[in-house]
This record gives C-alpha cells, sequence and structure tokens, in this order.
C-alpha cells in the first residue's frame, strides 16, 4: 500500500463520534491524535482510516471517553511490529525540546507525533501533527487537519512568525519498529530564555510556615497519574487548563520539590481526585483552600446565574461551535460557571444551544447548554 496522509476534517468521518462515552466529540472535532496515529500505523503497514482505526479501538478499549490510548494504540497491530519507544513532555518555557533526540529518532526510522500550540493564543494548544523527516533547519510534518493554503513544515504552520521547532513542540511521542538510542540532548542545558508567546512562570515568594500549599501547572493539559512514575496505564487523565491543586504533602517537602527534575507532588484537584504530577512543571499557588471556590468579580450588570458541568472534559470554546481552533480546554464534570448573559437562561438544557459563561479563572468562553445544568 502507498502510503497517503489523512485528515480528520475528511468529509467521509469528520461527523462521526470519536471513542466512547456519552458526549457528542467527533472525530474533526478531537480526534487529532487519533488520525495521526492512524498514520503512523499505515506508515508500517496498516489499512486503516480514522473511522476504521476508531471503530477497531473503541471494540478493544482502546479509548478513554473521546480520548485515544495512543500508547495502547500499536499493540493491537501485532504483525506490525510497531511500538511506543519514547515520549519526552517537553512544555516547560525554560526548557527548548530535545531537538537532538528527535533528529537521532527520525535517523533511526521512527516518527515523532507532537504536540503543537493550535493557534498564537498561549491558552490554545492541544493539536497533534507527526514530524516525518528533517528539512534544513526545520521538519516536514504529515498535519491531520487538512489546509492546502499553509506549507507542510513545523515552523511554516505553527510557528507565527517568530518561533522555532524547540519553542514549538510542546510534547514528543517516537514511534517505530524497534529501539533507538538517543544521544544525550544538549539542548536543555544551553542557557535559555522563555519561548515566545509562552513568559516564564514568576514563582510566588515562599508562603509563611504553617501556610496551606497549592501548587498550579505551568503548562496546559499536564499529565495527572496514579503513581509517581511514568509508565503504561498509569495516567488518570490529562488536567484541563492549569487548575489550582491542593498539595497533600508537608510544606517543606513541596518547597523542595516544586520545579525540580525528576520530582513528583501528591495532590488532589478541585473534583477530589487525588493523584501525581511532575513537580519539574509545577509552581507554587499562594492560596488558602477557600479561596479555591470563590469566582472572579464581575463586571458591572452581568448576571450571577451559576451553572455546572454534567460531564468530563467538557469543550470550553472561543465561538459557539465545535472546531479545533475554538477550543480553549476541556473542564471537569461538576465544574462551576456563570453564565454571563442572562437570556442564556432559557437554553440550558438544550440540545444544539450554547451559553455563554464565565470559569473561574475569569476567562470567558461557550459550552454546550445541553451539557450543563442550573
Amino acid at each position: 500500500m502507498t502510503f497517503k496522509p489523512l485528515y480528520q476534517n475528511d468529509p467521509r468521518w469528520k461527523d462521526k463520534k470519536i471513542g466512547t462515552g456519552n458526549h457528542t466529540l467527533t472525530i474533526s472535532a478531537v480526534g487529532c491524535m487519533l488520525t495521526s496515529m492512524t498514520m503512523i500505523l499505515n506508515y508500517y503497514g496498516a489499512n486503516e482510516t480514522p473511522a476504521s482505526l476508531n471503530d477497531k479501538l473503541v471494540a478493544a478499549g482502546g479509548f478513554n471517553g473521546a480520548w485515544i490510548k495512543s500508547a495502547a494504540a500499536p499493540s493491537y497491530f501485532p504483525q506490525l511490529g510497531v511500538k511506543r519507544q519514547l515520549r519526552v513532555e517537553c512544555a516547560d518555557p525554560q526548557k527548548p525540546a530535545p531537538l537532538d533526540w528527535i533528529d537521532a529518532g527520525l535517523k533511526a526510522g521512527s516518527l515523532i507525533m507532537v504536540q503543537v500550540d493550535w493557534q498564537p493564543d498561549p491558552d490554545i494548544d492541544s493539536h497533534w501533527v507527526i514530524i516525518h523527516a528533517k528539512q534544513g533547519d526545520d521538519y516536514l510534518i504529515w498535519d491531520p487537519w487538512k489546509n492546502e493554503s499553509k506549507p507542510n513544515t513545523l515552523t511554516g504552520r505553527y510557528g507565527f512568525g517568530s518561533k522555532k521547532p524547540e519553542d514549538i513542540i510542546l510534547d514528543a511521542i517516537w514511534h517505530g519498529q524497534g529501539e533507538f538510542a538517543p544521544k544525550k540532548s544538549t539542548t536543555t542545558t544551553k542557557p535559555t530564555k522563555p519561548r515566545v508567546g509562552k513568559p516564564a512562570p514568576k514563582q510566588p515568594e515562599t508562603p509563611t510556615e504553617g501556610s496551606s500549599l497549592a501548587v498550579q501547572p505551568t503548562v496546559n493539559n499536564l499529565t495527572f497519574r496514579r503513581q509517581p512514575q511514568i509508565r503504561s496505564g498509569n495516567i488518570i487523565k490529562r488536567l484541563p487548563g492549569r487548575p489550582i491543586l491542593t498539595a497533600l504533602e508537608a510544606d517543606k517537602t513541596v518547597q523542595e520539590k516544586i520545579g525540580q527534575s525528576n520530582q513528583w507532588l501528591h495532590v488532589e484537584d478541585s473534583t477530589g481526585q487525588k493523584g501525581y504530577i511532575a513537580a519539574w512543571y509545577a509552581k507554587l499557588a499562594v492560596r488558602q483552600p477557600e479561596q479555591l471556590e470563590r469566582r472572579s468579580p464581575k463586571p458591572a450588570g452581568e448576571t450571577a446565574v451559576q451553572l455546572k458541568t454534567t460531564v468530563d472534559s467538557l469543550s470550553f470554546r472561543t465561538e459557539p461551535h465545535i472546531a479545533p481552533s475554538t477550543l480553549i480546554r476541556y473542564l471537569p464534570k461538576a465544574t462551576n460557571l456563570d453564565l454571563v448573559n442572562s437570556g442564556d437562561a432559557a437554553k440550558v438544557g438544550q440540545q444544539g444551544q450554547w451559553v455563554h459563561v464565565r470559569a473561574s479563572d475569569g476567562r470567558k468562553g461557550y459550552v454546550a447548554a445541553w451539557l450543563v445544568k442550573s
């Protein structure tokens, strides 16, 4: 079979429901990783479409709701011999992505699936593409979102005029048919400066002894894990946005670990879920527990009606329609939201309607009216 790029917005499957569970998300809306995995498997000899791979993974338990278990996907095609060889989370604005490892993977015949910013807005990320070759100081990519007006290079599509590859890449996953030995990365040991559009997080002053510490991710969609280690099957979920988390360890221990490589923090999220996050992608957040549920001040004249999400991973969008470019982040179940327009109150619970809301961090956006309640 001749390899061909595939697109999540292909009319043949763009409106197909993705994964499992009670949601209305489609391959077009959130299927960039599914489509990328389909291309990876096809590159190594499979003959799938995003729709057919979706169906096979649903039958095999390869989804957690709408989210593909990318680490498990190759195991359902043992005849191909393809596997995930390495994953490096590289969204720290102070530590550029390890391009030497990426180059080593490409030289060894691997494909590298990378997460990029979808738009210049630093609050909108979460798009996956495949790096398949190097071209000078840039990389050739297969982008699961079809856009013939943009070049098929990493900086051409996601550099936004000034970013370099090491600043564009927020997460990287290597796939191949064997092992490769990445040379020791020197990228992160060079003097660094904040990524364009991603200012270095400013650490707050250390809280006084006896205060109640909270922590906050420095990147969007940080992995929330059951145990303090990176391994298959250990992921609870991706934390939407950069939520405030309650530290479950002694204050001194938290302060010693925060920002340190190879350290893990035991934390609890706003839903009561306990787990671990990478300390090197976290900063201190000086808030008392009672402050976590406080809402941002409401401008004069706006309604105080409050809503609550009824499903997990509800899309919070810049505009009232489903498209990769409108996604801000995903909201957990039972998240409290303020209704911005009083006229939207009649839409709550209505299929096909959208409501304008404000999140606890003050960000405004739209959510599906049929997936919230008063």
